[in-house]
């Protein structure tokens, strides 16, 4: 082996006399392979005692200094091309742990190393934002953003500067930063982590290699790798811009929306809002300006509810109380500077239809999206449409929550969990929506239970049967495709995206034929059934048939997306026997063909040397020339040995590492013009947006007509029937259709109110006999009637509902110092202030939150201000004070819940069977002390408690009610003021009362 050059020869124990040397940090010496010649690798201060063995380890060194050891080059070579890829990023030293001066105190070491340096640079840019640096395999957090995720991560902190301006006095003992890492496989983990800590997460990625580092021109190769900000992630943005596949059907992010927002006080304690809401997810700009209380919030309060906001962005300071209704909503707040208006911000406000005066919040969030290469959104004028409109219901917060409209966390129990049988996400949203805004034009409404009565009949027909087997398997069309136009998706996600459009398309066009006969041909039989189903066939034919989508698909080649290899993935995504564009990539293949064929001709010269006609390289990535070792004594004295085994010994020649650079150099240049390629190929997606957009939008009304169509055909549910009749509503055998999913054996109950027989209805009886299921069920019958929905029901006739109120149930809110009692006047009173004669109203068990005679006397008054009013809504109104049944007015009808008393042996009380059968008529007792036995209250305790209230119901006088009733009946039945100034009134003459019987 004399002559023969080995890696021990290129590595010798450092010279502790020599110190901060500047040296170039080489990765198995400049000998071992091209491949770790052209591992990426920053020049940095090396210091032999003072660097550990964590930081060595990232220089591709180990303990050099002390032990004198190596990498395992065997098993380096041995890797998989995308693990050393991952290699090639690395090189990035973080200089010593902190220098020491000759009496072996700490020095001060100000400079940074050009890592450190770098990052520095890169945080002063991005203040706002906690960074993520990719370091070789690694992610990397430094100084102050590494102490906030290793606490959050749980992950460890290595020592060192631990603020970017050396603020923290114990920063001069370090001359690097401190820093957590964690593994870049993990990346998706830990960012969902951050984000949900209400962090804005920025992403530092490599922009350069070591091979296009090296054969560059215009690379300077003594500086570190460029580095840049390629991703931002927020709680709001997360789900739409990370690249991380997702099996579940909802994700971070994936309903809630970014809001832009304005608010100017206009006397009175009233304020003017002004918002834009933009949902990255389904695409949806919503723009809405109202007027609002500044004390109760109760329009911003709806918009937030429908809307879910997590991030708000505004120019000038919100009123405490709506900063403390958006944080009571998990929302986080960015205040901003106006950014200078662009002059054609005006164009684009006039083609979405937006008056000028959104202007500001348009330029705000235009700004501010570009953060997250999100603000393309905003260019579309078909997104942009108004949160409130004439054709569908608003329904209060109040009401959504006492109904069980949706649940929050998905579960059972919501009138959304019964109706969503929809087969894609975008279509369950599409429902959702529906559920949240109940239709108030009756054409509308028809049209709906229209397609409904279809598709219970066509649904087997062959092509229903075969496009519904279709959606089952269909991903989220709909957030994908806002995906491919803010340029954040995966190759991966195009495929099946583009595979998904065109089967859709492609099963169109095979049954176009047979509906042209249905649909287009006067007489057909969807066209004779159905407008809303007929129309969206139509479209969908008409798009099906000249979208470029499958051309887009053939251009991709299938086998490529499938590959685990992100390489391989990237340059051989296209089809280039299909491609349009292929010269630039056909280009780099051939250059790199050219190279693989010196390597060829070097193998030949080898085969001449060794006098070997058959040898060949080990493998195609490293182009090792094994030797047996007995051999080894005659090679040539240039010849590099990278491993050996007992037998045979492992050699690279000089122009095998120089074609090795070579052929790296050509590759890298053909990843990067392959992603170029791959982003204006997504850009041909995105010119036609608007129509794929509207195409899976009419798809996600398909499905949820069939989820309704699917509810429909449960057993004993009608379609309703609508009449000009207004206050009006007949049911014969109602069900709750709640209840009566949650496999609970309901008993059905008759619904009769209008003029003739009575529009307020008194409903009292026992504790758990099925007042409150009552009343909700006649709110949920309207509701799914006017959704568009059939009914459980065996007939259901009703007039149009403009809205429907609820005041049920009772708490405080201790934090915002509310009591029961004000709650439940506060609800009380937006319930008078925005309700119509064309209203639906439940109150139930008003005056609860206060004593009893108080809670008697509310009640009345509140029961006698709605008999007052010349145009009355429907009330349903649940109590225990039967005495409110006395009241005389043609009006009001009273009802109650029928039982059974039973007497038992050793119980003083009657026992209650509940019958929950509405029967005409009021009941004297409510029957507490059986709610107490059904709790498992101990006997005695309930004996005894039967005692006092016979003695106390003796005892009880009406004096004192009749003159409270008196006074409240003659605030509320003033001329002199709004209804607003009579409640408001009530309230504080009671809290006065309240206060002096104190």
């Amino acid at each position: 082996m004399a002559g023969q050059p080995t890696i021990s020869r290129f590595f010798k124990p450092a010279d502790r006399s020599k110190r901060d040397k500047r040296v170039v940090s080489l990765p198995i010496a400049s000998c071992s392979s091209s491949r770790e010649k052209s591992q990426n690798v920053d020049v940095v201060d090396l210091e032999d005692s003072s660097v550990d063995s964590t930081e060595k380890s990232d220089l591709g060194l180990e303990a050099t200094a002390v032990g004198k050891r190596f990498p395992d080059v065997e098993k380096w070579s041995g890797m998989s091309t995308a693990k050393r890829r991952k290699q090639d990023l690395s090189g990035d030293s973080l200089g010593p742990r902190g220098a020491r001066g000759k009496d072996g105190s700490r020095m001060k070491l100000d400079r940074l190393t050009p890592l450190d340096q770098q990052v520095k640079e890169l945080k002063d840019a991005n203040h706002d934002k906690l960074l993520v640096v990719r370091v070789g395999y690694k992610y990397k957090c430094f100084a102050q953003d590494a102490v906030i995720a290793s606490s959050i991560l749980q992950i460890k902190l290595i020592e060192g500067k631990l603020t970017f301006d050396g603020s923290n006095p114990q920063d001069s003992e370090h001359k690097q930063f401190a820093y957590c890492s964690f593994p870049d496989n993990r990346l998706h983990v830990h960012l969902e982590r951050l984000v949900r800590h209400d962090l804005k997460v920025g992403v530092v990625e490599q922009s350069e290699t070591s091979a296009i580092k090296k054969f560059s021109k215009d690379s300077n190769k003594s500086n570190v790798f460029v580095r840049q900000v390629t991703n931002v992630f927020t709680k709001a943005t997360y789900g739409i811009n990370n690249t991380f596949s997702s099996d579940s059907r909802r994700v971070l992010g994936d309903t809630c929306s970014i809001w832009g927002l304005h608010i100017v006080e206009c006397g009175r304690r009233r304020m003017k809002v002004r918002l834009l809401s933009i949902a990255l997810n389904t695409g949806d700009i919503v723009y809405d300006e109202f007027e609002d209380s500044e004390l109760s919030t109760e329009q911003l309060d709806i918009r937030a509810r429908y809307l879910e906001p997590k991030e708000v962005v505004y120019y000038e300071k919100l009123p405490t109380k709506v900063e403390r209704l958006l944080s009571g909503r998990d929302c986080s707040f960015h205040l901003r500077g106006l950014p200078l208006e662009s002059e054609d911000v005006n164009e684009r406000l006039k083609e979405a239809q937006l008056s000028t005066e959104y202007s500001k919040l348009y330029n705000l969030l235009y700004e501010y999206l570009k953060e997250y290469s999100n603000e393309k959104l905003l260019l579309i004028p078909s997104s942009f449409k108004p949160f409130a409109a004439a054709t569908y219901m608003l329904l209060s917060s109040n009401t959504l929550e006492s109904l069980d409209i949706v649940s929050n966390d998905g579960g059972k129990g919501s009138l959304f969990w019964l109706l969503d049988h929809t087969r894609t996400s975008f279509g369950s949203r599409i429902l959702k929506e529906w559920v949240l805004r109940p239709l108030l034009c009756r054409a509308d409404i028809e049209d709906r239970l229209d397609a409904i009565e279809c598709l219970k009949e066509e649904v087997s027909t062959v092509f229903f049967e075969a496009l519904n087997q279709i959606l089952k398997s269909t991903s989220d069309l709909q957030r994908t495709l806002n995906r491919i136009a803010y340029g954040n998706t995966s190759r991966n996600e195009v495929y099946f995206f583009l595979k998904q459009i065109s089967k859709l398309g492609s099963h169109f066009e095979m049954h176009s034929n047979d509906l042209k006969s249905r649909i287009s041909i006067d007489g057909g039989r969807i066209n004779r059934k159905s407008r809303l189903l007929t129309r969206l066939i139509s479209e969908m034919m008409e798009y099906s048939h000249r979208m470029t989508m499958p051309l887009l698909f053939s251009m991709i080649n299938a086998s490529a997306v499938m590959e685990k290899d992100v390489e391989r993935q990237t340059t051989e995504f296209f089809n280039l026997n299909n491609y349009d564009h292929p010269e630039v990539i056909i280009q780099r293949q051939r250059e790199i063909n050219s190279v693989q064929e010196e390597l060829a001709e070097e193998l030949n010269r080898i085969r001449t040397i060794l006098k070997r006609p058959h040898l060949n390289y080990k493998d195609e990535t490293d182009y090792l020339i094994e030797v047996r070792n007995t051999q080894v004594k005659g090679l040539p004295a240039d010849w590099i040995k990278v491993n050996c085994t007992k037998m045979i010994s492992r050699f690279h020649t000089p122009n095998i590492i120089r074609l090795m650079e070579k052929l790296q150099y050509h590759k890298d240049l053909l990843l990067r013009d392959a992603e170029n390629e791959y982003k204006s190929f997504l850009s041909r997606i995105v010119e036609e947006y608007a129509a794929l957009r509207n195409y899976i939008s009419n798809i996600g009304i398909y499905d949820s007509l069939l989820a309704l169509a699917a509810t429909s055909c449960n057993g004993n549910y009608v379609r309703p029937k609508f009449t000009d009749k207004k206050q009006y509503i007949k049911a014969i055998n109602a069900r709750n259709p709640v209840i009566e999913s949650l496999d609970v054996q309901y008993v059905p109950n008759d619904v009769n109110m209008s003029e003739k027989d009575g529009k307020v209805l008194i409903l009292t009886g026992p504790n758990m006999g099925g007042k409150s299921s009552y009343v909700r069920k006649v709110a949920l019958l309207v509701i799914l009637a006017q959704i568009g929905s059939f009914v459980p029901a065996d007939f259901l006739e009703l007039g149009l509902f403009d809205n429907v109120f609820t005041r049920i149930g009772a708490f405080d809110n201790i934090l915002r110092g509310e009591s029961t009692f004000k709650i439940e006047m506060q609800e009380i009173l937006q319930i008078i202030r925005n309700c119509s004669s064309d209203s639906l109203i439940l109150l139930d068990e008003v005056g609860r939150g206060t004593g009893t005679e108080d809670g008697k006397a509310i009640a009345y008054t509140i029961l006698e201000f709605f008999l007052a009013e010349p145009k009355c809504p429907l009330v349903l109104f649940t109590t225990h004070y039967t005495l409110l049944g006395l009241t005389q007015s043609p009006l009001l009808s009273n009802f109650y819940m029928d039982y059974v008393e039973e007497k038992r042996a050793g119980e003083n009380w009657p026992t209650v069977v509940f019958l929950y059968k509405l029967r005409p008529g009021t009941t004297s007792n409510s029957f507490g002390l059986n709610v107490a036995k059904l709790a498992h209250i101990d006997t005695t305790i309930i004996n005894s408690a039967f005692e006092v209230s016979e003695r106390l119901r003796e005892e009880y006088s009406l004096t004192r009610y009749t003159s409270r009733a008196s006074h409240m009946k003659e605030i509320l039945s003033s001329h002199t003021s709004s209804c607003v100034q009579k409640v408001t009134e009530l309230l504080s003459w009671i809290e006065q009362e309240e206060f002096d019987r104190e």
